[in-house]
């Protein structure tokens, strides 16, 4: 099999989310999230509302496991697999790493360009000055993100020069030319 699978989910601060995961047909499912210490603490089936295993032709099972009311604390590294049972043995291979991201949104912005030409976002964090800063995008679940990694300089990264003005707080995102995946 093709293991570990990698996965990236977002959620806003408040709302659902639902992360599904596929483990061969006879296995118990197991779901955790680690800690700090990268340490996989079961998740009791009590915080998880539903675990549904929809079936599937090809001795797969899907569960989805819904997170409701979505929390700071909820964003971080799940891990689902299968829990195997020998006689003296209980054995767990993780199988699918989920990353969910979590989006709060402070303010919504918009910013209109054309095909082919520049634009430049400012981004403003009066209260993050000397933080790192970087720009994703909503629609691939922030899953690239780019920075500049360097602060109060221009730096290129990919299609875009990034500038984190640490004096006004401001994150600078200029894009050299505006191609039509850009938008969202």
């Amino acid at each position: 099999a093709k293991y570990p699978k990698t996965k990236t989910e977002s959620a806003h601060l408040g709302e659902e989310v639902n992360i599904t995961c596929q483990i061969p047909e006879e296995h118990k499912v197991h779901f955790c999230k680690e800690d700090d210490d990268h340490i996989c603490q079961n998740i009791s089936t009590s915080a998880v509302t539903e675990m549904s295993p929809s079936f599937e032709r090809n001795e797969e099972r899907v569960f989805t496991v819904s997170i409701s009311n979505v929390s700071v604390r909820d964003a971080g590294v799940y891990w689902c697999g299968a829990e195997n049972r020998d006689t003296h043995l209980t054995f767990i291979s993780l199988t699918t790493k989920i990353q969910l991201n979590l989006f709060i949104k402070v303010g919504v912005s918009r910013a209109t360009g054309h095909s082919g030409g520049r634009i430049m976002i400012k981004c403003e964090h009066p209260q993050h000055k000397t933080k790192p800063k970087y720009i994703c995008k909503e629609s691939d679940g922030c899953s690239e993100r780019k920075n500049p990694g360097v602060q109060d300089e221009w730096i290129e990264n990919g299609d875009v020069s990034l500038y984190d003005n640490t004096r006004a707080g401001v994150l600078m995102v200029f894009f050299r030319e505006l191609k039509a995946a850009d938008a969202g």
